[in-house]
């Protein structure tokens, strides 16, 4: 429908709102505003509060010592350590990654009871590994395996294995029968002091060894094992009448005392347990820490004066109170939850089930917390193409982890070999603002590479638009050109609101050689909507003459019209030509000179109303601002 029931005015040139003027040509002006405005950030890393950068924006890393698990790379509350993911990627070297090394079989074992550990007669070093009714054993770290492995003594499945440094503990033979032996090198003991019969047991039940005592479950039931003396109930820590947790899954040792976890339908609870100084027994447990609904324990372990929690969820870190009570931190969620754990120097390694197709460990670090109780932490040494449960883990004598897989066997970290290739996700990064930003150009720097070596840098966008530079070029430190030249490498065709960098290091023929990186930065321009100031010179006379025709209007409804529009702050449809815009008025005014008389006709009703009064004639500046509103506007009423 036209605008003035097909006046002359629908023939005017420019449409503002929903009324069409003229304009003196000649005063229209027009330019585009600068989004990036001038300023500094008292921050490392620009943002919207300094959109002063007037070429490409910067984000870089040198250093990955936090870990993994921040998905957000450059929001105000971000670390500028930390990564999202990574697979095969060491980061525990300041200001450097590196490929982690490999792990190779060490033993090929079928039982889904792989359970480690490790103890020394004060010759040998043994490991010993659980495997159906057998325990197999090491001497020389895993290189070899006894070809005659220990019968379980106590007949039957083993099903819970504990070392007291010297020699292990095992409990098997479920039901009426079972038993809890101790093993001394490669022989079981008998009598007293070494076979402990405990009706009953079940395979979730287990055998522990802290701060020098046995301690086994059965059901509810928590029960000292003396060396001197037979299982029974006077030495029970628990009967089986108790009624706060169901099955006991891990009990360790303290400078502070004994802790013991336990489950109790959906809901992990740990206790403490006093030593009697006098008597030596042991207290009766108190609860030290109720974990939340939904949340069992699978195992504790203490190192370094803070106890690390694994839960079906992932895991938490404690810390000690009065009287053995403990506080704990937030979740850090592992898929599949944590089940073992190996404490060494600042690291705990842990295992990981199912992590992108590989199962293996992870390591947390004790050096430095991203927050209170919240370690650093990344996935660690991997086997490919498996998802069984992580059964055991333990360090050899010679300082490598070694882990098993359920069903598959045992692994260690490879002494010299290096895996064949690495990926670590960076996360995403925004620049600070949400608008769109193009990547133009990235480079890398690392060692010196070797044949076969390479660093490949991806930026991916959030629509999966991705692109990557490549360094490769043997004795080079960093991309080169075609003349062999370091040279910052381009970005095509890859824009979004977030761009996730990712860095891929690949091994070369030399599998005892890794790349290191120490540093990767990403060029970015951004793509913020580029508002335009018109100044428009509406010829605002009783009169006014366009395309051969006369129009008359009445000058002082169509000035109170564009006002109103600057004083509710509306927004307004801007036509000019086949463009349509979106605007505000921002403005409105007469320049000096603009106004070249009053009407000759009564044109404004006098303020008293006591009849009308002339208003003035001449051109009318209207300052108009673009603004973005996501819409194609298509207005119905114009022809």
């Amino acid at each position: 429908m036209p605008l003035h029931n097909n006046t002359h005015r629908d023939s005017l040139p420019i449409r503002l709102g929903d009324r069409k003027f003229n304009i003196d040509v000649t005063r229209l002006a027009r330019q585009t505003i600068d989004p990036i405005r001038q300023g500094f950030d008292t921050v490392g890393q620009p943002g919207e509060q300094s959109l002063n950068q007037a070429g490409v924006w910067k984000r870089s890393r040198n250093d990955w010592e936090l870990g993994a698990g921040q998905r957000e790379a450059d929001s105000p509350e971000s670390g500028l350590r930390r990564f999202h993911t990574s697979l095969g990627i060491d980061p525990w070297t300041k200001n450097e990654i590196k490929l982690h090394k490999d792990v190779t079989e060490s033993k090929d074992a079928t039982g889904t009871n792989l359970l480690l550990t490790t103890a020394n007669d004060g010759t040998n070093d043994y490991i010993y590994m659980a495997n159906g009714a057998n325990v197999e054993y090491s001497t020389d770290s895993g290189a070899t395996w006894s070809g005659s492995p220990i019968a379980n003594p106590a007949g039957g499945t083993i099903f819970a294995m504990a070392s007291d440094g010297a020699s292990i503990y095992v409990a098997g033979n479920a039901g009426a029968g079972s038993e809890v032996q101790k093993i001394s090198t490669t022989t079981a003991g008998a009598g007293t002091g070494n076979v402990w019969t405990l009706t009953n047991m079940a395979a979730t039940d287990g055998v522990w060894f802290a701060n020098g005592y046995l301690i086994a479950s059965v059901g509810s039931r928590l029960t000292w094992l003396p060396s001197t003396a037979d299982e029974s109930s006077s030495f029970d820590i628990t009967s089986s009448t108790f009624s706060q947790v169901s099955t006991w899954s891990s009990v360790i040792g303290t400078p502070v005392g004994i802790y013991a976890a336990g489950n109790q339908g959906n809901q992990g609870r740990i206790y403490y347990i006093g030593i009697n100084d006098s008597t030596v027994a042991l207290d009766v447990p108190v609860l030290a820490a109720p974990l939340p609904e939904g949340e069992t324990i699978n195992v504790l372990s203490e190192y370094g004066g803070v106890i690390l929690i694994g839960t079906n969820k992932g895991f938490r870190l404690a810390q000690t109170g009065q009287r053995g009570t403990l506080s704990f931190g937030p979740l850090v969620t592992i898929d599949n939850g944590v089940s073992v754990v190996e404490p060494q120097g600042e690291f705990v390694w842990f295992g990981w089930k199912n992590y992108s197709g590989s199962s293996g460990l992870g390591r947390i670090s004790l050096k430095e917390f991203t927050e209170p109780l919240v370690p650093a932490y990344a996935t660690d040494l991997m086997k490919g193409s498996t998802n069984e449960n992580i059964q055991g883990v333990i360090t050899t004598a010679d300082s490598r982890r070694m882990f098993t897989i359920s069903g598959d066997g045992a692994y260690i970290e490879h002494a010299t070999n290096y895996v064949s290739s690495g990926t670590i996700n960076e996360g995403r990064f925004r620049w600070g603002i949400t608008e769109l930003k193009v990547p133009v150009s990235g480079d890398i720097r690392h060692n010196a590479l070797i044949a076969g070596q390479s660093v490949t840098l991806t930026v991916t966008s959030d629509d999966a638009q991705t692109d990557s530079i490549t360094s490769n070029t043997v004795g080079k430190s960093t991309p080169v050109d075609a003349d062999g030249n370091p040279n910052v490498q381009p970005f095509d065709d890859v824009d979004g609101e977030y761009l996730i960098p990712s860095l891929t290091i690949t091994r070369g023929t030399d599998a005892t050689e890794t790349p290191t990186v120490f540093r990767w930065t990403i060029r970015a321009i951004p793509m913020p909507f580029v508002a335009e100031a018109i100044t428009l010179p509406i010829v605002l006379t009783v009169q006014t003459e366009h395309d051969k025709r006369h129009v008359w209007q009445d000058i002082y409804d169509e000035y109170k019209y564009i006002k109103s529009l600057l004083e509710k702050r509306q927004l307004a449809l801007f036509i000019m030509g086949t463009e349509v815009k979106n605007v505000y008025v921002a403005g409105v005014g007469y320049d000096q000179g603009a106004i070249s008389r009053w009407s000759d006709s009564q044109q404004r009703d006098y303020v008293e109303g006591y009849g009308r009064d002339k208003w003035v004639e001449g051109i009318l500046t209207v300052q108009l601002i673009t603004v973005q509103t996501g819409v194609t506007l298509t207005p119905s009423d114009t022809a």
